[in-house]
């Protein structure tokens, strides 16, 4: 993510690629055969809706997107609600042009809240696994859902599917909930697969293939540094022009590092076990988004872009998981370095005259402060972190570095970078102590980088 000076064709102002902040827990037709009464569905002495009989009711629709049967999928929908129908048609088309692994949901530890006839019951979770995604053993990605369910004429029949987000969490009072905010439920879309990777498109993208012929030689490039290490088995990514689908998707506009100028971001995906438990030791998916706009308002290179969140991506898998609060993440300085390293961009200039400028304090960029106004210096300067590795041990020592640092997170007062554990990296892939790479990496950049 980054942005061109005007007419000097350097790094400047602030950045505009990014892994994506603020994305991790929330607290807070045809006729056809009657379908079975269920009996599980309500108490024997009230009939009332249990989270029992809900998730039987969704293991069958489930099942009919599965199938491919549009009909059983939207058949216990308040039919009354066009809203709910349409949204749900929507969700349904979508998912049917994916390579799912694994579609259902999970209510086995959703709360009933009874307001009168209506049944609300949180957190649902919606499982949405790609042939791209690949979790430990029985973990996939997840959002998370208020279910309204009303009994009528013996049976269950969903009057509102509500995603729980950021903004109506505390409302809510959610809990081991998701962010339900995925662009197959709000947008309508077009897929195109290429080697490992899945490229959407919405209704502003007419020239997909383009994008997809471009995102073979990136994943090519990324995958050759990575070589053999842990990551996930493909790649998927979210193309717009549309400034206002850019700011829905993933609810990328409610972000703490969003600016309206952000070229893409990558989104780690949180999963959930089948139990519903979520799953708190590696992120199960990832996803980038593109904005093509922005893109060419900058007359920026899509290449470099792609490039830029293939990077997040690959190493996402192997990125220790962040639940927000005082564990800010994995080191900044580490992510977004990488990532801008990969893109090969001469930052010289724009490095050296920040450096003249007393920008430089000798310090890694803080995971706190990375994004702030002095974000377009952080990246550059964390990218040279990577170059001196590269120049003093080879590029396979950079990509090793990355590897093992991003397994640990920064906490608030305490960079990861000034712990132990850091010590002994800097030891095992450099040959020499912390105090000393941080030492000569600082005269590294004083001296032009």
């Amino acid at each position: 993510m980054r942005q061109q000076q005007r007419g000097a064709g350097i790094c400047g102002g602030w950045s505009r690629r990014s892994l994506l902040l603020s994305t991790g827990l929330l607290v807070a037709g045809c006729s056809k055969p009657e379908r079975p009464k269920l009996q599980d569905q309500g108490s024997q002495s009230t009939g009332e809706p249990t989270a029992q009989g809900l998730q039987a009711l969704l293991n069958q629709r489930a099942e009919a997107l599965q199938k491919g049967d549009e009909a059983a999928f939207l058949v216990d929908l308040d039919q009354n609600n066009g809203k709910l129908v349409e949204q749900q048609k929507l969700l349904f088309t979508n998912l049917r042009k994916l390579k799912l692994t694994t579609f259902q949901y999970i209510a086995s530890q959703a709360n009933d809240r009874p307001e009168g006839e209506v049944h609300r019951f949180m957190p649902v979770h919606e499982v949405v696994q790609l042939t791209a995604d690949a979790g430990p053993g029985g973990v996939a990605p997840a959002t998370s859902y208020r279910y309204s369910v009303v009994r009528r004429d013996g049976r269950l029949v969903i009057t509102e599917i509500l995603p729980v987000t950021k903004e109506n969490a505390e409302e809510l009072n959610a809990y081991n909930s998701l962010p339900g905010n995925a662009p197959w439920h709000l947008t309508p879309l077009t897929v195109q697969y290429v080697d490992n990777a899945c490229l959407i498109g919405d209704g502003s993208v007419s020239d997909l293939q383009r994008y997809a012929d471009a995102a073979r030689g990136e994943i090519q490039h990324v995958e050759s540094l990575w070589g053999d290490r842990l990551r996930f088995p493909g790649y998927v990514l979210f193309l717009t022009r549309d400034e206002e689908n850019f700011k829905k998707w993933y609810s990328l506009g409610s972000a703490s590092n969003f600016k309206p100028e952000v070229e893409g971001f990558q989104i780690p995906q949180y999963g959930v076990r089948q139990n519903g438990d979520i799953y708190n030791g590696q992120y199960a998916g990832s996803r980038v988004v593109v904005n093509l706009r922005t893109i060419a308002n900058f007359n920026d290179d899509p290449r470099r872009v792609i490039r830029h969140e293939f990077a997040h991506s690959i190493g996402s898998r192997a990125t220790t998981l962040s639940p927000g609060g005082w564990v800010l993440g994995a080191p900044t300085w580490a992510v977004e370095g990488f990532a801008r390293w990969t893109e090969q961009i001469n930052e010289r200039p724009f490095i050296g005259s920040r450096v003249a400028a007393g920008a430089f304090k000798g310090r890694l960029p803080t995971s706190k402060d990375f994004y702030g106004k002095e974000s377009a210096f952080n990246y550059a300067l964390s990218s040279t972190v990577f170059y001196f590795v590269e120049r003093r041990k080879g590029r396979s020592a950079a990509v090793e570095l990355y590897a093992s640092v991003i397994k640990y997170n920064d906490t608030e007062g305490q960079p990861m970078a000034e712990a132990p554990i850091f010590n002994a990296i800097c030891k095992r892939v450099l040959g020499m102590t912390s105090s000393a790479f941080i030492q000569q990496w600082a005269s590294f950049v004083r001296n032009g980088a």
